[in-house]
């Protein structure tokens, strides 16, 4: 008889930004954003309020930004590589297209943040709010969600093979026709996801979760 192997877990590894040892500060950091192609590289900024921004490119590299308001911004195309935000209100932004590799969004606000076309490589997005967020048809790969609400979200058709969702909250968010190959979410809430069972193909749950996506099938577990 032929022997059937087990399986190997996947194991996660994400690369972290790439960021230089000396940032400059800016005098005027708010002349950055004077044109309608805003380039930031190797810079630390912090304390800059820009809500409302209206920008055809936004391309942050090298660089980290603290405490930044882009709140209702409307870009074109985002591109963010090696940098790191850190409590920068992101809330209502509608973009083009974004494309972020090797970024850290720590304790940053994304409510409702939209996007037509989005590309993540090597994303951490940590004690986050993408509550109402809309990221359909997104690719993530080796992204890290950690601790974040993600109330309501949109990531129909989202490509989150390979990616951690651990500890966060799901509630009534739409992952139907995601594809969640090796997909950790272990310790998120799940109880009003919207998912389909073929959805869940291959994704890594914990025993309760499991318990919950049983119902979806009509199973019926006894003790």
């Amino acid at each position: 008889m032929k022997q059937i192997k087990a399986r190997k877990p996947a194991v996660f590894e994400r690369d972290l930004p790439d960021l230089p040892a000396e940032l400059q500060c800016p005098d005027a950091a708010a002349d950055l954003f004077a044109d309608s192609e805003v380039v930031i590289a190797e810079q630390r900024l912090q304390d800059v309020d820009r809500r409302d921004l209206t920008v055809s490119t936004f391309q942050v590299e090298g660089s980290v930004l603290e405490r930044v308001q882009l709140a209702g911004g409307r870009f074109g195309s985002v591109v963010l590589k090696d940098a790191r935000l850190v409590g920068c209100d992101l809330a209502n932004v509608l973009a083009h297209r974004i494309n972020l590799v090797r970024v850290e969004l720590i304790d940053c606000r994304l409510t409702g943040f939209r996007a037509t076309t989005l590309d993540w490589r090597d994303v951490l997005v940590q004690n986050g709010n993408l509550g109402y967020s809309q990221l359909q048809r997104g690719l993530f790969r080796s992204c890290e969600f950690d601790g974040c609400n993600l109330q309501e979200a949109d990531l129909q058709e989202a490509d989150l093979t390979g990616s951690m969702v651990r500890k966060c909250n799901l509630a009534r968010a739409d992952l139907r026709g995601a594809k969640l190959q090796n997909t950790d979410l272990r310790g998120s809430d799940v109880e009003e996801l919207l998912v389909g069972m073929e959805d869940l193909q291959g994704a890594v749950v914990d025993a309760e979760q499991a318990v919950k996506f049983a119902r979806l099938l009509g199973l019926q577990i006894r003790y």
